[in-house]
């Protein structure tokens, strides 16, 4: 009964913050004040946090320690006010607090061997670009004369300045060369670590690149955009040749986050809606894979696919393996799907960009899809997942809900 109050408590929660936050938000604009500002990026991001935080830590309270789940409170909080503030100084302290939790985490919970590897690269690409993100954004703030982001000139400065910028972003996000640390760090990381990297934390450089550089992100970038386009289809190859399943979806991620960078590109300001709601679809779909992994682990004690398919039991964890796959698909009717029609209708103009979707709608179905009819076909099923699955139903059917339902609200 505990899991299932749970449950209404995090729907209650989370439908009180859509209202809250639609009520703060005209429709076609925002609203911004000297510390905070609520437009579509803060209404879609601050509830994937919402939704990931209160099912990661609610629902798994047994299965996370008590300091643990402190850090990963910080973590979340962090990230919200990094959507609303409207000041350069602040916003650069909530960026940086938000992932600091989950460094200090790859060191301190992990149970794998190479955690400490995995901690250096995390630490390296977080620590090195701190400093040079935190002088640019003062540079700018006094080119500006105030530190209030909405009042800030996209030309105020040089054009090299806001190019910097916009590779200190990629890095957060990451974008290719910049990806390196990605799969090491969700290879090595617990598993609700790994949720929230690729729920949340990979949106903040999203988030950086149309807050601080949306003037100068057009023509200058086409050859950048074009070999990530590269690298993403690259990508999808690498994953179709991946057995272990953190590794295989933090490629999946890699591959699916150049997308909201695309839609920048292509559709200009004018489609901010689309792309931050495909982030929100890409996190709810992200956590629902990660949970499986999470569900499997604990019972079967490996992460290699050919052996997970032993912990599918029953057809309720069967019918979820379904789901969370084909979300990665973008399979009707997931936000993702309505998101990139859309955007494939918008970039539909230039030739090259149409060749990469033709590859990437592709590929990126055909990965997911194949590792579904593997997990399906002859599954031994195993008595001892009940007591698991009593648990992690609830914390997925929320992110299934909302990943496949969720554009109704919207």
């Amino acid at each position: 009964m505990g899991v299932w109050r749970t449950f209404g408590l995090c729907w209650g929660v989370v439908l009180s913050f859509i209202l809250l936050l639609c009520l703060l938000l005209p429709f076609g604009s925002g609203v911004f004040t000297r510390c905070v500002g609520f437009d579509h990026l803060s209404l879609y991001l601050s509830l994937l946090v919402v939704v990931l935080g209160l099912s990661a830590v609610l629902f798994n309270y047994s299965e996370v320690e008590a300091p643990s789940k402190m850090f990963l409170l910080c973590s979340l909080g962090f990230s919200v006010c990094c959507f609303v503030v409207n000041n350069s100084i602040v916003f650069w302290c909530f960026y940086e607090l938000a992932m600091l939790p989950l460094l200090f985490l790859v060191f301190q919970d992990s149970p794998y061997s190479e955690r400490f590897v995995a901690g250096c690269y995390f630490s390296g690409y977080l620590l090195i670009t701190s400093l040079p993100l935190l002088l640019i954004l003062c540079y700018l703030s006094f080119i500006n004369e105030t530190c209030v982001i909405s009042c800030w000139s996209n030309y105020a400065a040089s054009a090299w300045i806001y190019v910097v910028l916009a590779l200190v972003f990629f890095t957060k996000v990451p974008l290719c060369p910049f990806h390196t640390w990605l799969p090491i760090v969700h290879a090595e990381a617990t598993s609700v670590v790994s949720t929230f990297l690729s729920g949340y934390i990979m949106k903040l450089g999203v988030v950086g690149v149309f807050r601080f550089t949306g003037g100068w992100f057009n023509g200058s970038f086409v050859f950048y955009i074009l070999v990530c386009c590269v690298m993403a289809v690259g990508f999808l190859v690498s994953a179709s040749l991946e057995l272990d399943g953190k590794r295989w979806l933090a490629l999946l991620s890699l591959s699916h986050i150049v997308v909201p960078v695309l839609g920048l590109f292509v559709c200009g300001w004018s489609l901010t809606p689309v792309v931050f709601l495909y982030s929100l679809g890409h996190g709810l779909s992200a956590g629902i894979v990660f949970g499986l992994l999470w569900l499997f682990y604990n019972n079967t004690n490996t992460r290699n696919w050919v052996l997970l398919k032993t912990g599918i039991g029953g057809k309720g964890v069967l019918v979820t393996v379904v789901m969370g796959l084909l979300s990665l698909c973008s399979f009707p009717t997931t936000i993702q799907f309505f998101m990139e029609v859309s955007l494939v209708t918008t970039s539909s103009y230039l030739f090259m960009f149409l060749v990469f979707w033709f590859i990437y709608l592709f590929l990126g179905g055909l990965v997911p899809l194949v590792l579904c009819g593997h997990s399906i076909l002859r599954v031994e099923a195993i008595e001892s997942i009940e007591g698991g699955v009593y648990r992690f139903v609830p914390y997925l059917v929320v992110f299934i809900v909302w990943c496949y339902l969720g554009v109704c609200v919207f």
